[in-house]
């Protein structure tokens, strides 16, 4: 929410006039929602800031140290490595990346109408369990409703859960890591140690996915691509050549098979894979098949339905070798993200309903992005612990903010933040394909809704006549 000399309440009674005028309407779980759409633009992508890469995550002072880092460019930080996540219920049919071949570039876009995006406040529900402000023409700092109902501005737009909000008076110390621990943290810990912070700058890292893994390739079916560390290469495993601006596919899951993908959760130290400490919780692991438990090694995700509240994440099939990753987590199986400003994710899904139980976030289903350290650190728990909570990147792609709503909606989390309250459907009883193109040449990002098979290689124009689709707008400051 852009903030001007006038005060906050002003503000947000300026902007509930304008969802009024919109035909926008307060829905009964207390978020705005507009008109359907089935694409959403973000423009003017990047921003040129400053987060906390974590530098140590001690065991000894349960502490965690960081140094200060910069960035910018277009898309920034977004186009560092990201790491795809999905919360349930969701059942995945479908992922693939795919990175330019032969020269291939995305255009600027031409004569697109940016529409005005009203300033409100809304309470949402999340992963982080936050409440936060959505709606955003220019964001320099962010206001949300706490707990006890007051307006509080921050410049950092959301919080992370304390630890109380994740383990509820559990000693973790006194535990033993089990498949049930997910995600729990020591309630009471060692003050986090300052360290004076030193800047250095980060370069665009466009580092497409490696060769798959052993364990991988022997489940990659005939028509998915194993990819080379540097850049896709020429042909395909089909045998005809890529077509000059074409973009190659260099990572593809569909259920049971995966190629140049890493499929992980939070059940570190549980499973043969990952940690487990009385400091810092589960780790990210290798996911069995089923998406819920731990695994030893990494394996495919079969035809299944993960339930409200349970989580898998997509990292590629490289390791990180050395200081390719920077700091993570010691004895994680640590892979790269998927980096660079051009390139394209396609999903095909179904969110059906969940009325079983009422656990957290239950029948709210997501899918979002998250710069590729902070799982590699720690996703949930000290946010010293990771730069989450500095503004290293977060993108929300589909989410449902209420228990049983079936309005998706998407936004940007880091030094920028803003996204539309208009919404996509969401797919019960059927599927949604969509894709999500990152254009460093306009610094834009599109998800719109697509039609039809996509295959080991994707035509210009294909992509062009994705990012011609008009929807929603939400521009950026």
């Amino acid at each position: 929410m852009k903030i001007s000399t006038l005060s906050s309440t002003v503000g947000l009674l300026a902007g509930l006039a304008k969802l009024v005028a919109a035909d926008c309407s307060l829905s009964n779980d207390g978020n705005y929602y507009c008109a359907t759409t089935n694409a959403i633009i973000y423009s003017n992508v990047g921003v040129s800031a400053t987060y906390n890469d974590v530098t140590l995550m001690d065991e000894t002072t349960c502490a965690c140290s960081s140094q200060q880092v910069s960035f910018s460019g277009s898309l920034a930080p977004l186009d560092e490595e990201l790491s795809v996540h999905f919360r349930g219920p969701v059942n995945l049919k479908q992922f693939a990346v795919y990175y330019p071949a032969n020269g291939a570039s995305l255009k600027k876009r031409d004569n697109v109408a940016e529409e005005e995006c009203a300033e409100i406040v809304t309470k949402r529900k999340h992963r982080h369990k936050r409440d936060i402000a959505v709606e955003y023409v220019e964001v320099t700092a962010t206001m949300y409703v706490d707990a006890d109902g007051q307006t509080v501005t921050t410049g950092t737009g959301e919080q992370q859960p304390t630890t109380t909000q994740l383990v509820n008076d559990i000693n973790v110390a006194e535990q033993t890591p089990t498949t049930t621990q997910q995600n729990t943290v020591a309630t009471e810990q060692t003050p986090i140690q300052q360290t004076t912070p030193t800047t250095t700058t980060l370069s665009n890292n466009n580092y497409p996915p490696a060769t798959t893994t052993a364990q991988q390739q022997e489940t990659t079916t005939a028509n998915t691509i194993a990819t080379t560390a540097t850049a896709p290469s020429s042909s395909n495993t089909n045998g005809g050549s890529v077509a000059v601006g074409s973009w190659e596919r260099t990572s593809y899951f569909t259920p049971g098979s995966t190629s140049n993908c890493t499929f992980m959760n939070n059940q570190g130290g549980t499973a043969g894979s990952g940690t487990w400490s009385a400091c810092f919780g589960n780790s990210i692991s290798y996911a069995a098949s089923n998406g819920v438990d731990g695994a030893g090694s990494a394996i495919a995700l079969d035809d299944v339905t993960l339930k409200s509240g349970q989580e898998f994440m997509i990292f590629s099939g490289a390791t990180c070798n050395g200081n390719e990753c920077g700091y993570y987590r010691e004895g994680i199986p640590a892979y790269h993200g998927f980096g660079g400003n051009q390139k394209i994710f396609v999903f095909e899904f179904e969110m059906p309903s969940d009325t079983n139980g009422n656990g957290y976030n239950q029948d709210m289903p997501a899918i979002w992005l998250l710069n590729a350290k902070i799982p590699r650190t720690l996703q949930y728990g000290k946010s010293e612990c990771s730069c989450w909570e500095t503004g290293c990147g977060e993108m929300d792609l589909f989410e449902i903010l209420s228990n049983g709503s079936n309005k998706l909606i998407s936004h940007v989390h880091d030094a920028q933040g803003g996204g539309t309250q208009d919404y996509f459907q969401r797919p019960i009883g059927n599927t949604l394909k969509a894709a999500v193109i990152f254009n460093g040449n306009d610094k834009s990002i599109h998800i719109v809704e697509i039609d039809g098979d996509v295959g080991a290689t994707l035509d210009q124009a294909t992509v062009q006549s994705w990012l011609s689709k008009s929807g929603s707008a939400a521009a950026l400051p």
